[in-house]
């Protein structure tokens, strides 16, 4: 009798405690660059989109009175210079908590400048995390899939 009371127990225990999907540090996940290749010389008005997948338990992201956050972002192995902000799109979700999102970032503005000589043909990983309004950080994150940035 003790050993299935036992049994019942440790399996209520078991079953009972499952990880917690949201945290109050915020995680992300690289998804993807849009269009995976750009020219230097590109007229379009926006230019190629880093997506990430967002988890947070306040969802303090975005604009909130005159505050706004920021994704930090930079060239993986340019350690010289300090990353990038850019400021945090807006979400448009009524309710915030337990955010689980898809963010998407337009990064021309981090993009080097045109490379001399020319043609020239690089090849870029970036590094990003974000911070809330809490000041949490996230986790670093690397691109995976290579970005081809083109000087014609």
């Amino acid at each position: 009798m003790q050993k299935k009371l036992f049994f019942i127990i440790t399996c209520v225990l078991f079953l009972s405690c499952k990880k917690e999907e949201f945290n109050t540090v915020p995680h992300i996940e690289f998804l993807s660059i849009t269009p995976s290749t750009w020219y230097s010389d590109n007229p379009s008005l926006t230019g190629p989109q880093l997506s990430f997948k967002l988890t947070d338990a306040e969802g303090d992201f975005g604009f909130q009175d005159t505050s706004i956050s920021f994704v930090y972002i930079r060239l993986e192995n340019d350690t010289l210079n300090p990353p990038d902000s850019l400021a945090f799109p807006d979400l448009p979700i009524p309710n915030k908590s337990n955010l689980n999102v898809e963010v998407s970032v337009d990064i021309a503005s981090v993009l080097p400048p045109p490379h001399f000589p020319r043609p020239f043909t690089d090849t870029l990983h970036f590094e990003l995390y974000v911070k809330d309004f809490a000041g949490h950080k996230s986790n670093v994150i690397k691109s995976t899939s290579p970005f081809y940035y083109i000087t014609p």
